[in-house]
């Protein structure tokens, strides 16, 4: 009989981690750019860029675009043109990785608290969840905005272990800045190599995994130890 984990937390990066956004984080971010009169930037390159906020993404975007150094004037802008479009369009093409939300629901079932720890705006994030249909899932929901820094400062780290309760807790993420953000806050954590990243501390991450069968085996063996 499989072992309760009441108690137990898992806390998940959002963006190339849990849901493939990147088509409709690229069509917002050429949308903003084609305001702009700019050329898009390809979607495998923008999930390059995914991670550290939308106003970072697009700065990286303009330079890949036409090798300029955007403004502060012409960040706010295109801001406020991406956010307009991608909260209209947030899950046109968003969806779950295989296998993510099946193994979310099994360790539900068995008491583990559900928590996102990303670095999107928690009202986007909060929006994405609730368009997908998964909110039930998730006992809390923590942005790059919800508290006084972001990934990977361990601060949103710890607010996900505060509030959910969890004694103990796994993060699963897809990025250098996962792997600072839990080690900074003392969980074990595993990463997928089929996310954004960048990824080049993957020595340093407890495990990877490449499909989330794989995850749920490791989670299981660091949650029951």
């Amino acid at each position: 009989m499989a072992k309760d984990l009441k108690g137990a937390g898992i806390l998940f990066d959002l963006d190339g981690t849990l849901v493939d956004t990147a088509d409709d984080l690229a069509a917002a971010m050429n949308h903003a750019l084609a305001i702009e009169q700019l050329a898009p930037v390809p979607v495998e390159e923008v999930r390059h860029l995914v991670g550290h906020g939308a106003r970072r993404m697009l700065r990286r975007g303009f330079e890949v675009s036409c090798g300029r150094i955007a403004s502060e004037d012409d960040l706010d802008r295109s801001l406020k043109n991406f956010l307009e479009y991608y909260e209209a369009h947030i899950a046109d093409h968003s969806r779950p990785f295989d296998r993510a939300v099946e193994m979310i629901e099994a360790f539900r079932e068995r008491g583990a608290s559900m928590a996102i720890c990303t670095n999107k705006r928690e009202a986007m994030a909060t929006l994405l969840i609730a368009a997908l249909g998964l909110s039930e899932l998730f006992d809390i929901i923590v942005g790059a905005d919800t508290t006084v820094a972001a990934k990977p400062d361990p601060a949103p780290v710890l607010l996900c272990m505060e509030k959910t309760a969890a004694r103990r807790a796994v993060f699963i993420g897809d990025s250098d800045t996962d792997i600072r953000a839990a080690k900074a806050a003392g969980l074990p954590v595993i990463v997928a190599d089929f996310g954004y990243g960048p990824l080049t501390l993957s020595s340093e991450a407890t495990a990877t995994f490449a499909d989330y069968r794989q995850a749920s085996a490791q989670i299981e063996s660091l949650l029951i130890g």
